[in-house]
């Protein structure tokens, strides 16, 4: 038979102690089910470090954003390179196609003005002058070698206009003027 207990003041001194022990002892699982709150866990249950706990749901939303802003950074990057070398392939072109274009102009002009000095002397001096401006364009966009041929081209031109004329049939005798230029 259990001792009777026959002082309310003892009841009450056993009650502060129990409480005082269910103070200080850790949260039980038990406890929180039947008290129908959500379970607590320890800092060391919980996987904390020097930084304090982290939060279980927190490591996969940071891995989901650091995975998007590297694959957008990619993506991004990729781009940039891919148009930085599309525009550097189209200023290419687009110089290629300048210089092409000189060149073609050079030789219609110098071509033209070879026949002439063959066939004239040089009373006018102008009529030179566009294969000069020509030479200018050559000298600001060329290599030194083109750069050199160019001005061979015109010395040859410039010679050709104080020799004697020519006639169409003594220009198809003198291929001499082809080998010249090479």
């Amino acid at each position: 038979m259990a001792p009777a207990l026959s002082s309310s003041s003892h009841v009450i001194s056993v009650g502060y102690e129990v409480a005082a022990e269910m103070q200080f002892q850790p949260h039980s699982e038990s406890a929180d089910r039947e008290s129908g709150k959500p379970p607590t866990r320890s800092a060391k249950q919980q996987g904390a470090d020097m930084y304090g706990p982290v939060n279980s749901v927190i490591v996969p939303a940071a891995a989901a954003i650091a995975g998007s802003l590297v694959g957008a950074t990619g993506s991004v990057v990729g781009t940039w390179i891919s148009v930085r070398h599309q525009d550097r392939r189209n200023l290419m072109e687009m110089q290629i196609a300048r210089r092409e274009a000189l060149y073609s102009d050079f030789i219609g002009k110098s071509a033209r003005l070879l026949v002439d000095a063959m066939q004239h002397s040089a009373s006018d001096l102008q009529t030179l002058l566009p294969i000069y401006a020509l030479l200018s364009r050559i000298r600001l966009s060329s290599s030194k070698p083109v750069l050199e041929k160019a001005e061979e081209v015109i010395r040859i031109i410039v010679s050709t206009y104080r020799q004697p004329n020519m006639t169409a049939e003594e220009l198809n005798l003198r291929p001499w003027m082809a080998k010249k230029i090479r």
